[in-house]
């Protein structure tokens, strides 16, 4: 007996070495229950509540910020030696009594002091106003070129002090690795270790990374880990369980060896409208794939052919609710063509179905725009961000019927084994909190899904970059032509200049026409994700031009050379208005940072997609006859209704979800 109670009792504590985590902590955390999605006053209650923590979190604390810088200042003369008694001293305090003011303010202080020392830099008064935000649960709206990276440092040295790990949330593996890379130095002086998940990490280098006091990763390798490991874990673990299954099994469970997370208790998001918002659209499967034996692959082939063969009027295509419905016409072509096709296509119902998913492959999923084609596959591309989301599948034989149009290889439809919202899984975080430059206009929904409010922080340098107003242009061609033309202009001058397009094949248009002109110039889209960060390092240089979809440099800065600021800073041309404006203000936060001089230039014109898909048709006549004035209308007026059924269709995804939840653990239980 005295043998096995060591192997159940380091179940019980933190492991050490290599694997450097309680991996008891995901079976042995309490879940986190969620309530039914609320109805009637019960919604007006929650939104009073949201606008009462808003109200209270407020603007950030200046003066407390600045108490913080004060008493850092006044340990830069400090030996090593005494300022590591002091980082002692703050991390016994914070570890004791994290949510203390004074905690924070000298668990902070001493943290701005190794910065400097560590990293080069000195925090401002500004990141420290963001980093209490964060350290409060709320999500800090910090401008472009801010200096997020390290500004985190704080809040998440103050959580990694209790010993149980926290996780800096990125949008890609590069971001991650980049920002652990930068901070980890100032991290190991105050006493903590650093990892970073990659794509390709095994088993046992995520189990190191996660180990680690800070863990860097992307967002799909946090919470794919995390199904991975509710896949190897016991479905209802209990004490008594674990216990007797340890001291029964030489060496300890035999599943505490697969998993890898040591339990959800703190998360800090960067870029968090991209991940806590736009992300949350479709949920994280795990799935497999299921052999096709009925011969579903040959129908979705029979129906890209059949589809290619209707004419507009055998169907209608409703752009703002995203459907495609076949007409009585539509119908009857199809029936007399079903006579000549296999018995199954003698059902109406299976016909018209597989149909109208095909149609809807033609005419609402673009190449170029909503997926572009990789190694012979159908790659999703993020349409907020412009990446690629590798290993998502569209649902419900959508992403069959896409691959048939293309002619390629059908992938096989994958039966789901494990799933979980974005919503749920962020939920899970004992602490969460966030950074972005553009979360206020999508602050209702952080706090209503994620009960996280937003705090605006105040830029150090008041912005001096100058926006003109809208060039209207009738078509999409003349639009071009004039982006050219100006691009064109600008690069004669020496200023650099960033364009930014809404699409993939937009962006390769604009490449092409820039190169008919002579105009050198980098394309960064989707398909050159692997030369993002060769690219945003060029493109504050004289004479540079960078043509790039949404993905350009978000969370990299775009630095000037000497000579470009003097020539006036970067210029930001927008091709088009995208369906919700904090992505056009995403964009034009490229120029401007930390002071530089820089300027902002929309291009668009009446075919534009947002216009086309949301604006009003009287409008849309308006804005040709009138002009400008009208057209600014006509923008404000579709924005508001391509966000508002943008926000309408997360709603209708977070209740569902939440619906899925309680069904699945109501019948669990």
């Amino acid at each position: 007996m005295s043998g096995a109670l060591p192997t159940a009792w380091s179940l019980l504590r933190p492991a050490r070495g290599p694997a450097g985590a309680d991996r008891l902590w995901p079976a042995l955390s309490r879940p986190v229950g969620r309530e039914q999605p609320l109805t009637g006053f019960d919604v007006l209650g929650e939104r009073v509540r949201g606008w009462s923590r808003h109200r209270r979190a407020g603007r950030a604390d200046r003066r407390r910020a600045e108490r913080i810088v004060g008493a850092a200042a006044s340990l830069s003369k400090l030996s090593e030696l005494e300022l590591g008694t002091r980082i002692d001293a703050a991390r016994s305090v914070a570890a004791r009594d994290r949510d203390l003011a004074e905690s924070i303010d000298a668990a902070f202080a001493v943290a701005h002091e190794v910065v400097r020392r560590q990293v080069g830099l000195s925090l401002y008064v500004e990141q420290v106003m963001a980093a209490l935000a964060m350290a409060d649960g709320c999500c800090a709206e910090l401008a472009t070129g801010e200096g997020k990276t390290v500004t985190a440092i704080l809040p998440a040295a103050l959580d990694a002090w209790s010993g149980r790990g926290v996780h800096v949330v990125t949008v890609n593996d590069y971001l991650a690795k980049r920002d652990a890379k930068t901070t980890e130095a100032a991290y190991r002086r105050l006493g903590l270790s650093v990892g970073v998940l990659e794509e390709d990490l095994e088993p046992h280098g995520r189990l190191r990374a996660y180990a680690g006091s800070i863990t860097y990763g992307a967002d799909k390798q946090f919470i794919f880990d995390f199904l991975r490991d509710r896949l190897a874990a016991p479905l209802h673990p209990r004490l008594a369980g674990l216990l007797l299954e340890g001291m029964s099994e030489p060496g300890g469970a035999r599943w505490a060896g697969r998993i890898v997370q040591r339990g959800l208790h703190a998360a800090i998001v960067d870029e968090a409208d991209s991940v806590l918002i736009d992300e949350a659209t479709t949920p994280a499967i795990i799935g497999q794939d299921v052999p096709d034996a009925g011969g579903n692959g040959e129908h979705y082939r029979i129906a890209a052919r059949l589809a290619a063969e209707l004419e507009p009027g055998d169907y209608t295509v409703d752009r703002p609710l995203n459907r495609v419905t076949l007409t009585e016409r539509g119908r009857g072509r199809l029936a007399e063509r079903a006579a000549t096709l296999p018995a199954f296509w003698a059902g109406p119902r299976r016909r018209e179905e597989l149909i109208v998913q095909a149609v809807g492959a033609r005419e609402l999923y673009r190449c170029g725009d909503e997926y572009i084609v990789r190694d012979g596959r159908v790659v999703i591309v993020d349409r907020s961000t412009g990446r690629v989301l590798e290993g998502r599948q569209w649902q419900l034989g959508v992403h069959q019927a896409v691959e048939a149009k293309e002619g390629l290889k059908l992938t096989e439809e994958r039966h789901t084994t494990a799933r979980i919202s974005y919503h749920r899984y962020f939920q899970r975080y004992r602490r969460l909190s966030g950074m972005t430059g553009t979360a206020w206009e999508v602050r209702s929904e952080l706090w209503r899904d994620y009960h996280l409010p937003v705090v605006r922080v105040p830029t150090h340098r008041p912005v001096i970059r100058k926006k003109v107003g809208d060039r209207v242009f009738g078509d999409e061609g003349a639009k071009f032509g004039a982006v050219a033309e100006r691009v064109a202009a600008c690069h004669a001058s020496g200023r650099p200049v960033l364009v930014g397009t809404r699409s993939v094949a937009s962006s390769e248009r604009l490449g092409a026409l820039l190169s008919e002109r002579g105009v050198p110039c980098r394309v960064l889209n989707a398909t050159r994700e692997a030369e993002e960060a060769a690219i945003i390092a060029e493109a504050g240089r004289l004479g540079a031009v960078t043509v790039a979809t949404n993905m350009a440099g978000r969370g990299t800065d775009i630095l000037l050379d000497a000579r470009s600021r003097e020539l006036g800073g970067l210029v930001v041309i927008s091709t088009e208005r995208h369906a919700e404006p904090r992505v056009d203000r995403q964009l034009y936060g490229r120029s401007g940072r930390q002071g530089d001089p820089g300027r902002a230039e929309p291009f668009v014109s009446l075919d534009d997609a947002v216009i086309l898909r949301f604006g009003i048709r009287p409008l849309r006549w308006l804005a040709r006859v009138a002009g400008r004035p009208a057209a600014w209308v006509l923008w404000r007026q579709a924005q508001w209704a391509a966000g508002r059924q943008a926000a309408v269709v997360r709603s209708e995804i977070a209740k569902a979800e939440a619906w899925v939840d309680l069904a699945m653990h109501s019948h669990t239980r």
